[in-house]
């Protein structure tokens, strides 16, 4: 079985109707209690896709029934994703957490954070990620004006000093928590400087 990462999401905005969103686009299918990547792709698209063994349709139909590989690459990028979904009244306290096969869903992310800008512009995401060996690790920011960030942490995790060290993984964490303040810092600090000089963008 291919390796699970894991992705930490929060959704910097204070507009409801963002967090509105959220709870729309990872709804699960009915009897579901998580969504998975399909359910994503129909709740943004407005479409029906379904998996073979998952739907009573007898003439299922992969060309007609399930996302073009192009589609899924530009909308999801792993070959398997899962969502953990809190809901809460704003955005920054819904809980979020996607889960892929081997690697970030980077792909998602920006259709994530586009979608959510439809509502209020100044939103972006940031958060952090893992592997379940710890390798990769690290923090991404996505913004407006289609800035990404995503910083593996260079930092090789110590199994060794983990069975010794009953808080080495917590300091782990704190180090890549501080890895993600710094990419967000440096995402707001392009902000700052976009308004502050905007002719210096003119063309991106």
């Amino acid at each position: 079985m291919a390796n699970e990462m894991r992705t930490f999401v929060t959704v910097k905005s204070e507009d409801p109707k963002v967090a509105k969103k959220l709870q729309e686009i990872f709804k699960p299918r009915e009897g579901e209690y998580e969504a998975n990547a399909l359910d994503v792709i129909n709740n943004i698209k407005g479409t029906d896709y379904s998996y073979s063994n998952e739907t009573t349709k007898e003439d299922w139909d992969k060309d007609v029934d399930f996302p073009s590989d192009a589609l899924w690459e530009e909308m999801i990028g792993p070959k398997w994703l899962y969502v953990e979904y809190d809901h809460a009244d704003l955005p920054t306290n819904c809980n979020i957490v996607l889960r892929t096969a081997w690697s970030v869903p980077f792909p998602f992310l920006n259709i994530l954070r586009n979608e959510l800008q439809t509502i209020d512009e100044d939103c972006y995401l940031v958060g952090s990620y893992e592997d379940e060996s710890y390798d990769p690790s690290g923090a991404f920011v996505y913004g407006k004006f289609d800035y990404d960030d995503a910083e593996d942490w260079d930092e090789e995790y110590d199994w060794d000093e983990a069975e010794e060290d009953d808080f080495y993984t917590e300091k782990w964490h704190d180090e890549i928590y501080q890895l993600e303040r710094d990419v967000e810092t440096a995402y707001i600090d392009y902000l700052s400087d976009r308004i502050a000089n905007p002719q210096d963008y003119e063309g991106f």
